[in-house]
């Protein structure tokens, strides 16, 4: 989506949030926070556009059908609310809200988001508790019953009479929205991105909220910390925990891009953390300019100690998509092209740990140069020269590591490199022949600014007991 479009969709966006501010339901429609100008993310807004109207109509019946069904199942698969191993319940200091994206995530040592902070908030005195948000396929009760670990796991249903309620108002804000607010306009058309099926966010982000409430009840922590990226339910349960007397902390993880919005647009003092967790000095500067809240450095553990190496020789490219389907196999079919024209160079594939390589339906036992990649992320940057990225984290620590980066993509449209600040206009790609120029100049040097940045976005983790100490 071009810039000034996309700006017009934050403002209207954001200009219902803030005249509705006082109701839960609207606060809680995902669609109205807009996280940033990512086509994978866009499309939400203007899908199938192009299509006609009888081929969306059964677009969208045959997905919301198909949705209810599966929500249907349910009420027969999984207990309410959430897993919880008894023994272990006790008052806690720290209650940590994550996410479980991949089952292969669920027993690791360290938290896919938080890293060791468990670990190091025992280590100064604090006792805490992993609350994960089962965003895998998988229903929570079958990974419970896996979990080796003190963690619980919130389950996708509550009570039948809560979740009636939950979908009773979410039914009522899709008929407001249809009914009574103005639509979306691009070049005077009109896009009415309020569809029945994108209304369950509601009902997830109530069912969350409620779910949250509980635990805060059984486990009367002093403190709670968030991931932050910009998220409907986050704000909500924000609100929430606020009302409690209870302090919320929201860490900010990730990397940053250019047109991230949501992550900064503030609504009102209810809806904002007290404090913000940061991974560095650049983008605690960042977020200082945003909030007025408290914000501080706790480093993350994405900070990898390395020397910088030698520019190697070898044409062996790291492929580093983000977490969308359609994202990994867009970089995926761009090296299938590029082996067509050079077929010396070697694709290392790491998908997203939410992304599966049965998703893309590419067979890369046809393309012996590309291999699928299941080693430690360390062994990977190792063995290539090149990465080839558009907004991963991941690729931050490439390029700290030493890769040179090349961006998949346009330099003035959908940019989500979270090294723009020092990147080269030449490193954006989206043509073939161009990148393989890349790949066989020679005498290429290092993105220096590139990888000065990226050394200084994520610092060694740090915590102490001042951490939690805010006015």
């Amino acid at each position: 989506m071009k810039v000034n479009i996309y700006k017009k969709l934050c403002n209207y966006c954001d200009k219902i949030l803030i005249s509705n501010k006082n109701s839960l339901s609207i606060l809680s429609y995902s669609k109205l926070h807009v996280i940033k100008n990512h086509p994978d993310l866009i499309k939400e807004y203007l899908l199938s556009d192009h299509l006609s109207k009888k081929v969306k109509v059964e677009l969208k019946t045959k997905s919301f059908l198909s949705s209810i069904v599966s929500y249907s199942k349910l009420f027969y698969s999984e207990k309410p609310n959430f897993y919880l191993k008894k023994k272990y319940i006790k008052k806690v200091d720290v209650l940590l809200i994550s996410d479980l994206m991949n089952i292969k995530h669920l027993n690791l040592i360290d938290d896919f988001y938080f890293g060791p902070m468990e670990n190091k908030l025992k280590k100064i005195g604090l006792s805490s508790k992993i609350i994960l948000r089962n965003t895998t396929q998988y229903l929570s009760k079958h990974l419970f019953r896996n979990l080796k670990k003190d963690k619980v796991i919130l389950s996708k249903r509550t009570f039948l009479v809560k979740e009636l309620i939950f979908v009773i108002c979410a039914f009522f804000q899709y008929l407001r929205f249809n009914l009574f607010f103005d639509k979306f306009k691009i070049n005077k058309k009109k896009i009415n991105f309020f569809n029945l099926r994108s209304f369950g966010y509601i009902v997830y982000n109530f069912r969350l909220n409620f779910q949250i409430n509980r635990l805060l009840k059984i486990f009367n922590p002093k403190y709670v910390v968030i991931p932050f990226e910009g998220h409907a339910w986050e704000r909500l349960i924000i609100k929430n925990i606020k009302k409690k007397g209870i302090k919320v902390f929201a860490y900010q993880f990730s990397t940053i891009t250019k047109h991230h919005h949501s992550l900064f647009r503030k609504l009102d003092n209810e809806t904002n953390p007290d404090c913000i967790f940061t991974t560095s000095k650049q983008i605690q500067n960042i977020f200082k300019k945003k909030y007025n809240c408290p914000v501080k450095i706790i480093g993350s553990s994405k900070s990898k100690k390395s020397k910088l190496r030698g520019l190697k020789k070898n044409k062996s490219v790291l492929i580093l998509p983000e977490g969308y389907v359609d994202e990994s196999k867009l970089m995926l079919k761009f090296a299938i092209k590029t082996l067509t024209y050079n077929k010396n160079i070697k694709f290392f594939l790491r998908l997203h740990p939410m992304i599966d390589i049965s998703e893309l339906n590419i067979n890369l036992k046809n393309y012996p140069n590309i291999e699928l990649s299941n080693c430690k992320i360390i062994d990977d940057f190792k063995r290539c020269t090149f990465v080839l990225h558009r907004g991963s984290s991941a690729a931050v620590q490439a390029v700290s590591y030493g890769l040179n980066p090349i961006y998949y993509g346009k330099f003035d449209e959908f940019n989500v490199n979270p090294l723009y600040q020092e990147f080269d206009k030449n490193y954006y790609v989206e043509d073939v022949i161009k990148f393989i120029k890349i790949l066989n100049n020679k005498t290429h040097t290092r993105q220096n600014r590139a990888i000065f940045n990226a050394k200084n976005y994520f610092k060694k983790m740090n915590i102490n007991k001042k951490i939690f100490s805010i006015k």
